[in-house]
């Protein structure tokens, strides 16, 4: 399949809704995405796919919800404010270099608990056939949050990020433990996944606070 490359181009906000529906085959270098709305907020199996993309020293932004991301690579990415990939699913998706706050959750509270509920199915079906979702090895965070991503599923550096376990969290004393360090705990509890990851985010002023409050949860095997 022919690929697209596009240098220093801006993209003006765009609003695309719905499914099916599919993009990529393309390469971003210092591009400017104006933020917009890619989502769809009524198939569970996710037939709104980006795939086969790559950004290099971009910038972006916007809503996302109900997308299917796959074989996508992102190298250092700016953006005005928080990511937020709502109830979005991944395969072989690569994060490297400085990346913006992530926060990659369930579906969108605001919709109906049966679309909820049907979009965490659907997710459970397509992370089944998935041998790695998400590589953030060489990623560097100022914050990120990934309740949306079964742990075991996502490549890490485990000096700076943590692979927590429910079964173990929900076991633990919380008041051995500080009150940053019982949030990951609860985290851990509440996720529809066995496991879950979190980072202690190495562009954050937080950054060793973080990390002490993990080691703990580490040392007595809470987490890997």
């Amino acid at each position: 399949m022919t690929r697209t490359v596009f240098t220093d181009k801006v993209f003006p906000h765009t609003k695309l809704i719905g499914s099916p529906r599919s993009l990529g085959s393309a390469d971003l270098v210092r591009c400017t995405v104006q933020g917009g709305t890619l989502a769809q907020y009524e198939d569970p199996e996710f037939g709104l796919r980006v795939h086969d993309l790559s950004l290099r020293d971009c910038r972006a932004g916007g809503v996302l919800h109900g997308v299917q991301f796959s074989d996508v690579s992102v190298h250092n990415l700016a953006s005005g404010g928080r990511i937020l990939p709502s109830a979005c699913v991944f395969r072989h998706v690569t994060l490297s270099g400085r990346i913006p706050q992530l926060m990659v959750r369930p579906a969108h509270y605001s919709l109906p608990e049966a679309v909820q509920e049907a979009f965490r199915d659907g997710a459970e079906r397509f992370y089944a056939e998935v041998d790695w979702a998400l590589d953030i090895a060489a990623a560097k965070f100022s914050d990120a949050e990934f309740s949306g991503i079964p742990g075991h599923l996502v490549r890490r550096d485990p000096e700076t990020q943590f692979l927590l376990h429910r079964d173990r969290a929900e076991t633990a004393d919380s008041q051995a433990f500080s009150p940053r360090a019982r949030s990951y705990l609860a985290k851990a509890r509440t996720s529809s996944y066995p496991t879950v990851v979190v980072v202690a985010p190495t562009r954050s002023k937080y950054f060793k606070d973080v990390l002490k409050d993990l080691a703990s949860l580490r040392a007595v095997g809470i987490a890997e």
